[in-house]
């Protein structure tokens, strides 16, 4: 329910903030219901892989989404990356591999049937899921710089979107669709916080690209993790600065122009 009511307010923001003046293309608009598509399947996929697998296995797991991710931006957007930038987005992923690797026995436990749970399975869902992401944001991305307006291009998105939102939640069998939003404000926030990040997420991909979300969300990890040591006690283990370190010196490489790594020390000093 929790993703419907994402999808329609995501809806809501996108059709009041439409200019007035616009003059809809409807050209090639079925093409929105792909990505919207894939990221129902994403939201299913994520809840599958947790049956399969613990919430910091899912974490270290998820890190594949940076190399497809990568893979397509280049196959699709036709977008040459220097061999340093390659380089760099590695080093992105074993960073944030680092930052996300599980404390106490480190890895991923494939012995784990004694728990109840399928890590093999877990591992090739999130194979799946890292691809399904993956083509999601990088079709996304190509359909909103075709448009001729990035708030269309989400009325577009999201009305496919609670489509197949509708359809999944008619899928499900459970307790009540709105059990928890009743009780407390805090799914609300949830709902409102993932409405508006789907719109900074659409202007992100109209002027800049997919390679620059990964920095972004990675960014906001790292933010998030030592906002969570300076207020609420969160611990903070050495792995996780190591990784967060290389992150940003991954960062630097790929966004530092290469004229300036290649300078002399004598001409930055």
């Amino acid at each position: 329910m929790a993703v419907l009511l994402a999808e329609l307010l995501k809806l809501v923001f996108a059709l009041v903030m439409l200019p007035e003046a616009l003059s809809w293309s409807k050209s090639g608009s079925w093409l929105y219901a792909v990505p919207a598509t894939l990221y129902t399947l994403q939201n299913r996929l994520v809840f599958e892989a947790l049956r399969c697998i613990s919430p910091p296995e899912y974490q270290l797991l998820n890190n594949m989404k940076l190399f497809t991710t990568s893979i397509l931006f280049r196959v699709v957007m036709k977008r040459q990356l220097c061999v340093l930038q390659w380089l760099a987005l590695v080093l992105l992923a074993l960073g944030m591999a680092l930052g996300t690797v599980p404390c106490g026995p480190c890895g991923i436990n494939v012995n784990a049937s004694e728990e109840g749970r399928d890590v093999w399975k877990g591992i090739s869902i999130m194979m799946a899921l890292a691809w399904c992401s993956a083509a999601a944001g990088i079709l996304n991305e190509w359909l909103i710089k075709k448009s001729n307006n990035v708030f269309e291009a989400n009325v577009w998105l999201y009305m496919f979107g609670v489509m197949a939102a509708i359809v999944q939640l008619l899928s499900e069998s459970g307790p009540g669709y709105l059990t928890g939003f009743t009780t407390s404000l805090l799914p609300w926030s949830v709902v409102l916080c993932n409405a508006l990040l789907g719109q900074s997420i659409a202007f992100l991909f109209r002027y800049a690209d997919s390679i620059v979300k990964l920095y972004a969300v990675n960014a906001a990890l790292v933010l998030t993790t030592l906002l969570s040591s300076m207020f609420f006690a969160y611990e903070l283990h050495f792995h996780a600065v190591a990784g967060y370190l290389v992150f940003l010196l991954s960062m630097c490489l790929h966004y530092t122009p290469s004229a300036v790594l290649l300078a002399p020390d004598v001409q930055l000093l």
